[in-house]
């Protein structure tokens, strides 16, 4: 049976929804997807993420294009949007489904392994003048002009910081929430929700704020279940599925309001 069109359950709980919000509900929630990860290809698209790649490189290039804004971006929005261009280039790297040809010949494929690894080398630079020079490789593999490079094998650890994945996540589920009760772009409200299921498979591996290895099967649980129900959101968008969207989107916010319930201390 599929996740889809499994049985609900009625829940009248008090949720924490994404980042703080504490609302009391009366709903009936959707039966969460199979708690383990799903393929790349089941939680966001190629297409998906090659306008991510474009999304996020411009925001690169609005952030170096003065010393101001660089200076006013240099601690949190440019590694922020570096790090999702690591994220996006590896998850090409992996990806399990692959572009015909005519989707090939309507837009060049990026190459997962030399997107990550320049969007790394990005994230590595202290100066502006350093990060203005990655930029011109950076754009290449962003338009798929560049000369494949990098290993596909690549944890993915590494790539963007816990902080910036939540700074990330906040910042998305700010316009999910008003896309959940109205929107105009179901299109784009799906790529956002896929988009945050992609960081939940990233948030699975960095285990770092996990203190006690007894802990680690809550934190794996609450990773998978975030991710699942976050590409099941986005599925429902697609779809146009206004009775799964809202259920969907609310066992995704459950599964984060738990894990920060379990491990932030403040």
């Amino acid at each position: 049976m599929s996740p889809l069109s499994r049985p609900t359950s009625n829940l009248r709980i008090t949720l924490t929804l994404l980042f703080g919000t504490v609302v009391c509900l009366g709903i009936t929630f959707a039966t969460p997807p199979a708690g383990r990860p799903q393929k790349i290809s089941t939680t966001i698209s190629i297409p998906d993420l090659q306008d991510e790649a474009v999304l996020q490189l411009s925001l690169v290039k609005q952030y170096l294009d003065t010393r101001k804004a660089y200076a006013d971006s240099a601690q949190h929005e440019l590694p922020r949007a570096s790090g999702m261009l690591a994220v996006i280039g590896q998850a090409l790297a992996v990806h399990d489904s692959k572009q015909t040809a005519a989707e090939k010949a309507d837009r060049p494929p990026i190459h997962g392994p030399t997107l990550r690894d320049a969007a790394l080398k990005l994230s590595r630079t202290k100066t502006l003048d350093e990060a203005l020079a990655t930029v011109p490789n950076l754009t290449k593999a962003v338009l798929g002009q560049a000369k494949p490079a990098g290993s596909l094998k690549h944890p993915w650890t590494g790539l963007i910081s816990l902080h910036h994945i939540m700074e990330e996540l906040n910042s998305r589920n700010s316009r999910l929430r008003r896309a959940v009760r109205r929107t105009r772009d179901p299109d784009l409200a799906a790529r956002n929700a896929a988009t945050m299921g992609l960081l939940g498979l990233v948030v699975l591996s960095d285990t770092h704020e996990v203190k006690q290895e007894t802990q680690l099967p809550a934190w794996q649980k609450f990773s998978v279940d975030f991710q699942t129900n976050a590409s099941a959101t986005a599925r429902a968008f697609r779809a146009g599925d206004k009775t799964k969207i809202k259920p969907f989107y609310l066992q995704a916010a459950k599964a984060c309001a738990g894990c920060h319930s379990t491990f932030r201390s403040e």
